[in-house]
């Protein structure tokens, strides 16, 4: 006889394998009696094998489905309540520029003449009207060291950012239907890594996230039947020093949402755990205040914890 505790180590998937072989060896049996088809539903149906398995399914099903609606409505209650937040937000003086240099293509030249103190400022203005689409009253505080914190009062500091130039090789692979062909291409590269620190009357672990602007690049070909020729064309877009500054505008919207959502799920998370719930599975969730929609986040949509 199994014990409680070897019972709760019992898995889905096990139970599922199990059914499945009765199922086979009763419709084994079934076949050597001559019973037929007709024998073998009676003795999946009077075995019960039909109902406990449709009862497995739905209590798997149900408990999905009761965690996603759980989570969504306790970014609801979040969003709905916190109505008053103020946020102290200080972005650093300078970021830390690179230039990497590349064997086969040396160095690119799309951050010449690049300000850390232009793109610092554009992307704190950028992050802070974001805040504000949330609903957040943004400030820039006298000294980090005096900031009241708890849960409506935030302290959001941009730790460490760097912008890094370099010069990545693209390989373009074509295809016909006898031969592959690869054309390779250097195209500009504006890595941009970013480091966030959060109080909101506990410190959370270190945010992290990174992202790239890339030289805009396209190609077609046109395959010649009579000439058995292919005619390879590409257009490369390349970056401008504008371009970078325009995609500070970009990171700091998008660094205003990781850092808003990122509070919302980890006060779901806290209500999960508070309620002895799957916490550990936590989908995560974005929430866009255009439209008042919440949606799950997909994997590399977020900002990611170093802990």
């Amino acid at each position: 006889m199994m014990n409680k505790s070897e019972k709760h180590n019992i898995k889905p998937q096990n139970v599922i394998a199990g059914l499945t072989r009765n199922l086979l060896s009763e419709t084994a049996m079934s076949s050597r009696m001559g019973d037929g088809g007709c024998a073998s539903a009676m003795t999946l149906k009077r075995r019960g094998f039909v109902p406990r398995f449709s009862v497995l399914i739905g209590f798997i099903c149900a408990l999905l489905f009761t965690s996603c609606q759980t989570e969504l409505k306790l970014a609801k209650i979040y969003i709905a309540e916190r109505t008053d937040i103020q946020a102290a937000v200080y972005f650093p003086e300078k970021a830390e520029v690179k230039l990497e240099y590349n064997m086969q293509y040396g160095q690119t030249d799309v951050l010449q003449g690049f300000s850390y103190d232009l793109f610092l400022d554009v992307m704190y203005d950028a992050y802070a009207d974001m805040l504000r689409d949330y609903g957040l009253d943004v400030y820039i505080p006298d000294d980090v060291e005096n900031v009241q914190v708890d849960s409506v009062h935030w302290l959001v500091m941009l730790s460490r950012i760097e912008v890094s130039g370099r010069i990545t090789e693209y390989e373009d692979y074509l295809f016909s239907d006898t031969d592959e062909f690869s054309y390779k291409h250097p195209l500009n590269t504006v890595n941009v890594a970013s480091w966030f620190e959060i109080n909101d009357g506990e410190w959370k672990p270190v945010l992290f996230c990174e992202h790239n602007l890339i030289d805009g690049f396209d190609s077609k070909t046109d395959f010649s039947f009579w000439k058995n020729k292919i005619d390879y064309q590409y257009t490369i877009d390349t970056l401008e020093l504008k371009d970078v500054y325009n995609y500070a505008v970009y990171l700091g919207k998008l660094y205003a949402g990781y850092t808003y959502d990122y509070m919302m799920n980890s006060f779901v998370g806290k209500e999960l755990k508070s309620r002895n719930l799957d916490y550990w599975n936590q989908s995560l969730l974005r929430y866009d205040p255009y439209k008042r929609q919440l949606r799950y986040a997909a994997e590399d949509d977020c900002f990611i914890e170093i802990k």
